[in-house]
């Protein structure tokens, strides 16, 4: 009859294991993003600053669309 109480403590540990490393790997992201110059909110990472905030007035000012996931310009691609 022990066998089941130590299989149902390994089970605990093994939760209580796994909802830290959850718990580490959501703390861990926010501090990567954040050394990367970025910010971390709801989950995802975002790096915008100075930087972009140029390159996106750069790019519409002469006419083009500033994507911001591939820090690139795009002019006359699709669209009406």
């Amino acid at each position: 009859m022990r066998e089941p109480r130590t299989a149902s403590r390994t089970s605990i540990v093994f939760a209580i294991a796994v909802l830290l490393s959850i718990a580490g790997c959501g703390s861990g992201a926010g501090a990567i993003c954040e050394r990367a110059g970025g910010t971390y909110v709801g989950g995802t990472c975002s790096r915008w600053g100075p930087r972009q905030q140029e390159a996106q007035q750069m790019c519409e000012s002469r006419g083009g669309v500033y994507l911001r996931g591939e820090e690139s310009c795009a002019f006359g691609e699709g669209g009406p």
